[in-house]
């Protein structure tokens, strides 16, 4: 197990929340990659009948690291938040998190995520309710703007009314989705504003990025969501780039190590070896696109039909032919 995060000079670092990827589950295998300082969990929807779901209770209770958890929300109702936040102040978390930055349609149908940014009064309510009649920190998670960059002084002006925990920035617009180029001089802006920390996200890849990040924009961190799928040491790789000292580099074997580790992530009993190997390739294929970036590696990952095929391929691909 790697051991990082005592006397050095760090970077702060976040894992996105990414749904069905950062389970219980991958944040335990992070555990011995190398941690982030802290996890978002993947979004607790918010609505009349919502409860505090096993899953997020299961995480809160059962991982194994003492790194700090944040409960990220996804909803519009002011009322239900505060009911739900209620219950999480009893539990062991560093805060809760508002959602304002879910690009998905399906989610947007429902006025929710990044959606709020067209309403920033609601937003505005949900913050005020829970700061008012909890003990339990906030923070937001956002886009820099629903459709142009030209909202964002408006967005941040909303939550320089609050005080927060921190806000994440993913420097896209919601209708930019994830192919928008990220706008990294929104960090800085933001900085100029807030009066919390401001935590930049967006299509981070590398450590050498990070770091470059930090020194560009006087971000106060970093956080990190597909990156750490397709290389779940770049943490790790952070803490080494930040303290001058030899960066580490998976070997093909860290690699097939490590999907074997990913195919005995627990699954529903009833999934056949079909649903189960989708299930695995859902962490694959980004791995397989990260190593491989002429696509003949993720080509045949994407076809693979059985857990047996996917194992040979990896063993072929990383082990040597």
């Amino acid at each position: 197990m790697y051991v990082a995060r005592q006397t050095r000079e760090e970077i702060f670092t976040s894992l996105a929340p990414m749904r069905g990827l950062t389970t219980r589950h991958f944040m335990d295998m992070l555990y011995d990659c190398g941690e982030p300082d802290e996890y978002i969990s993947e979004f607790l929807r918010v609505h009349p009948t919502a409860t505090v779901s096993n899953d997020i209770v299961d995480l809160i209770e059962n991982r194994k690291s003492v790194a700090d958890l944040t409960i990220q929300l996804l909803g519009k109702e002011p009322k239900h938040f505060l009911r739900i936040a209620k219950v999480l102040q009893n539990y062991k978390i560093k805060s809760i998190n508002l959602n304002c930055g879910c690009p998905m349609p399906k989610i947007g149908k429902k006025g929710v995520g990044g959606t709020l940014l067209t309403e920033l009064n609601t937003i505005d309510d949900i913050i005020s309710i829970i700061s008012d009649n909890t003990s339990i920190p906030i923070s937001v998670k956002t886009r820099i703007g629903y459709k142009s960059p030209q909202e964002f002084d408006i967005i941040l002006s909303h939550l320089a009314r609050h005080k927060l925990a921190a806000v994440y920035v993913h420097a896209r617009t919601v209708k930019g989705m994830y192919g928008e180029p990220v706008d990294f001089e929104c960090i800085s802006i933001a900085k100029a504003v807030l009066d919390c920390p401001v935590i930049a996200n967006g299509d981070i890849k590398t450590a050498q990025e990070a770091v470059g990040i930090i020194k560009n924009t006087n971000a106060d961190g970093i956080m990190i969501g597909r990156a750490a799928i397709s290389n779940p040491w770049i943490f790790r790789q952070i803490d080494e780039l930040t303290n001058e000292t030899k960066i580490f580099i998976p070997t093909g074997e860290n690699y097939f190590n490590l999907i074997e580790k990913l195919q005995n992530f627990p699954t529903k009993p009833a999934l056949t070896d079909f649903q189960k190997t989708s299930s695995v390739k859902k962490y694959v294929i980004p791995i397989a696109d990260f190593v491989d970036p002429s696509g003949n590696f993720p080509y045949r990952i994407r076809r693979a039909t059985t857990l047996q095929d996917l194992t040979n391929m990896c063993e072929n691909f990383f082990m040597g032919e």
